[in-house]
């Protein structure tokens, strides 16, 4: 089975695809529990299970290809709110069902914090502390994907909230008035973000 990705730097890339050059992977599709899943031997050498190298994933019903990861001694994978890990001494074909207790990690971006939004007001880490997840979207008003996906999140927004899902979009390479415009024109209610 082969799948198209857009690389970078010898890795795939899964923002703004359209702006690197696309190379086709093979792959082989394993079935676990009911759950669809791929190794993908990134380098071609015909050995699906490099750890380092190569990578795993789980096919969207929204996407053409998996969203990858890559391969190490034990790597875990979500799906439908279940976990699984898969390990190296298994040659990664088999996946083991885990219990997953989502942790809020704002370390990473601790250091950023406050962020100081466009319109006056400030991002503090009670933000981000109700939240399982945080997933941080840079945007642009001419980026029409990008526009779609806030459209899309928009209508989920009760959805992602229900999942304790926190989105915060950032524009970048465009005005914080074209942004009104575009979030007015749109019916968009995230807050502006630079």
């Amino acid at each position: 089975m082969n799948f198209e990705f857009a690389v970078y730097d010898n890795e795939p890339i899964f923002v703004d695809e359209y702006l690197y050059k696309k190379e086709i992977k093979n792959g082989i599709r394993l079935s676990e529990n009911q759950t669809e899943w791929y190794l993908i031997d990134w380098n071609g050498n015909g050995i699906y299970n490099e750890t380092g190298i190569d990578y795993y994933g789980v096919k969207s019903p929204f996407k053409r290809r998996p969203i990858l990861s890559l391969l190490g001694e034990n790597s875990t994978l979500n799906h439908n709110e279940i976990s699984y890990s898969i390990k190296s001494n298994s040659e990664y074909r088999k996946l083991n069902e885990t219990i997953f207790e989502p942790q809020n990690r704002i370390s990473y971006i601790s250091s950023f914090i406050p962020i100081e939004l466009s319109d006056g007001n400030t991002l503090i880490s009670d933000n981000f502390i109700n939240y399982d997840k945080t997933i941080i979207y840079y945007w642009a008003t001419w980026c029409a994907p990008c526009v779609e996906k806030l459209e899309q999140v928009e209508l989920n927004r009760k959805q992602l909230e229900s999942k304790k899902i926190n989105f915060v979009p950032i524009y970048y390479g465009c005005t914080y008035g074209d942004v009104i415009k575009l979030n007015e024109k749109k019916g968009l209610n995230f807050n502006t973000i630079e």
